[in-house]
């Protein structure tokens, strides 16, 4: 359910009235109205917060044990959310399968005109009222809708994030996966950690096992096995550092428990021989502790306001 997605600049769109005969658009779906409190919504509703942010005086509201269903331009949509800014329903979000944006994109354009196109979204706008259309990345199953007074719209903007995710998309995948996994920067929300995690963590979980159970492997000179797990298992431990760095700017952590945490394993591995009985397992036990580390953060939710690293993380 994609709610707090970054919202383009509208201000050029929506500073212009219903012309040519078009019809004002609705500021109602089903029961939810824009503009409603939350008591309000509370009424046909249960309200679960899923996220806050605190320097725009944000907050998003999960729906549930409700008439989730609705009609919108002549499709039936399911209600999923709201946004409150100001003590006020900001937004109205929804879900429709992905088979059926063409059907709402057709209906709205003959309603309300043409749409203002962005790399991630269709967007109806005038004075009054605002309409996110957003387009389903490969593989999903639905896209969000997002009915917005224009006003709340524009003062919710991030134009900012908006192109700063337009030049992530124009680097190319090679671009995209340092980005992803090897961007140390910013911060990573727990629902996107642990699938990242997962899969750098079980292919180096494999390579660590590999050596345990066939050390003879990697006796001697540079051999194959030496010299692709020396590369592999390299890349997976910068990514999972890094992974692991934007997880705890997430959390608010310092980044003095960075150099803390890898002073305690270089300890280890220079007493490892002389207290653990050998460099090796000294070497084993330093990449044990660090993987619990890394797994143990998939564990504590983030802040869910802004803080020195960055906003709150929109995936």
């Amino acid at each position: 359910m994609a709610m707090n997605f970054d919202i383009p600049d509208i201000s050029e769109t929506a500073g212009k009235a219903v012309t040519g005969g078009k019809k004002r658009k609705t500021r109602k779906i089903g029961a939810l109205r824009l503009g409603d409190s939350l008591r309000m919504i509370a009424n046909h509703f249960t309200c679960t917060e899923e996220s806050r942010d605190e320097e725009k005086n944000t907050a998003f509201y999960s729906l549930s044990e409700g008439d989730e269903k609705a009609s919108f331009y002549g499709e039936e949509i399911s209600l999923t959310g709201v946004c409150i800014y100001r003590k006020k329903t900001a937004a109205i979000y929804a879900e429709l399968p992905s088979e059926k944006r063409a059907a709402l994109i057709e209906a709205l354009t003959k309603e309300a005109g043409e749409a203002q196109a962005s790399s991630a979204m269709d967007i109806f706008a005038d004075t009054v009222t605002s309409i996110f259309v957003t387009r389903p990345a490969k593989g999903d199953k639905s896209f969000t809708i997002a009915l917005m007074d224009s006003e709340a719209a524009k003062a919710l903007s991030d134009q900012a994030a908006v192109e700063a995710e337009e030049k992530k998309q124009a680097k190319g995948p090679l671009g995209r996966l340092f980005s992803t996994f090897f961007d140390p920067v910013g911060r990573i929300s727990r629902r996107s950690y642990i699938p990242k995690m997962l899969t750098v963590g079980i292919p180096a979980a494999f390579m660590f096992a590999f050596t345990c159970f066939k050390p003879e492997l990697f006796v001697g000179d540079a051999n194959v096995y030496i010299m692709t797990f020396l590369i592999l298992g390299t890349l997976c431990f910068i990514s999972l550092i890094s992974l692991a760095m934007r997880r705890m700017s997430d959390l608010g952590l310092s980044h003095i428990y960075y150099w803390i945490f890898f002073a305690i394993l270089f300890a280890i591995n220079q007493l490892g021989g002389e207290y653990l009985g050998s460099q090796l397992t000294a070497t084993r036990t330093i990449a044990v502790i660090f993987m619990a580390a890394v797994i143990l953060l998939s564990f504590f939710p983030g802040q869910n306001k802004k803080n020195k690293y960055g906003p709150v993380p929109k995936d």
